[in-house]
């Protein structure tokens, strides 16, 4: 019987974990330097996080977004 009740939780534990994981699962987009990275990065859709990696020399500016919602747009990125 505890054999039972110790395969059911590590059932659980397991799917718990896969269902996190997938939930925080997500696409990067470096878009150049810092300057409206914001407005850069609102063109991912609305989960869309942009914020500044200051590694790199003046600033690099990444967006996180949901890799579900997001379709690029036809054509080359637009030059800001």
């Amino acid at each position: 019987m505890a054999k039972a009740k110790f395969s059911v939780v590590l059932l659980i534990v397991f799917l718990v974990m896969f269902a996190l994981v997938d939930d925080s699962m997500g696409c990067q987009a470096s878009l150049g330097d810092c300057r409206i990275c914001a407005v850069k990065c609102s063109a991912y859709g609305k989960g869309a996080e942009a914020h500044c990696d200051y590694r790199y020399d003046g600033g690099a500016c990444i967006c996180d977004f949901p890799c579900k919602e997001y379709k690029p747009p036809p054509g080359p990125p637009p030059k800001l």
